[in-house]
Parts: C-alpha cells; structure tokens; sequence
C-alpha cells in the first residue's frame, strides 16, 4: 500500500465523521420540530410551508422570531452548533489530507 492510498483511506475519515454529524444534525432538527409541533402547534402551522418541510429551517424561524425558548430550544440550539462545527472540522481535515496527497503526488514524494 502507498503513502497516497494510506492518506486517501484516513482523509475519508473525517469525510465520514462529517457526514455522520450532518445526519445527526438532521436527526436532531427533527426531534426538536417534533417537540414544536406537539408544543407550539399554531406557531408551526403559521410557518412559511418551505420552513415546515425543512425541520431545521422551521425551528430556526421560530427562535428567530422569539415565538418559542425553554431549556428545550437551548437543547436543540447547543448541540446543533456542536454537530455544525463537528461537520465543518470534519470536511476541512478531509479536504487538508486530500491537498498534502496532490502536493506529494506533484512533488513525487509519495511513490510507496
């Protein structure tokens, strides 16, 4: 196995670990517009019907506004940045691993 090839399989990695957080953050957006629906019903049936069929758009619109808080929305507000900045490190460790693969395949460095 080559250098290049061991650094493709552990720069897909991270890739994977972000795209896991990013269904999590779906995951989590969905559970908190579970909680709204069945807590703010006529808050959530007055949203724009694209902010409906996105959980987290919907949820965001509603803190937005200040229409709905609680420990609830804190909840959903905490580990939503937790597994958005969680994604975007992820996705820059992968795409800083697959540019040290082109500058040691363009240097010749990476022959194995």
């Amino acid at each position: 196995m080559t250098v290049e090839n061991i650094l493709v399989v552990v720069a897909a990695l991270p890739g994977l670990y972000a795209f896991i957080c990013w269904i999590r953050r779906t995951l989590n957006a969905q559970k908190a517009a579970g909680w709204v629906k069945a807590n703010h019903r006529d808050e959530w049936n007055k949203l724009h019907w694209l902010a409906q069929r996105n959980s987290w758009a919907g949820v965001n619109v509603l803190i937005t506004k200040g229409l709905i808080s609680g420990a609830e929305v804190n909840q959903f507000q905490v580990q939503d940045e937790h597994l958005e900045k969680a994604t975007w490190i992820g996705l820059l460790v992968s795409a800083l691993l697959l540019l040290v693969i082109v500058v040691l395949k363009y240097t010749g460095l990476a022959h194995g």
